[in-house]
């Protein structure tokens, strides 16, 4: 039961910090600061969730379960929208010559 808990946390966590980037980048127009939100998410939200998983197992080890919940795969995820970014600033600038 815990497990499916901090997977629905790990789940709802990643769509929210993609909702929050998307809804900057539509304000600022700017993809490589929505990657960059994603990117201090990482880190923000792993320290959190470590905090809960840990409150949830009722161990100390569980901080460190915490962790590794969510920071990698927000990583990633930051990773693929910094590559995004890229190809997209590399197909306007050979579209403008």
């Amino acid at each position: 039961m815990t497990k499916q808990l901090l997977m629905l946390l790990l789940i709802f966590s990643i769509v929210l910090v993609n909702l929050i980037a998307f809804f900057y980048y539509r304000i600022t127009k700017n993809i490589y600061f929505s990657a960059f939100i994603i990117l201090i998410s990482a880190g923000v939200l792993a320290i959190v969730e470590g905090f809960i998983a840990m409150k949830i197992l009722n161990d100390g080890f569980g901080f460190f379960f915490g962790l590794n919940l969510v920071g990698p795969s927000l990583l990633i995820n930051s990773i693929i929208v910094f590559l995004i970014a890229i190809v997209v600033s590399i197909i306007k600038f050979f579209k403008k010559g």
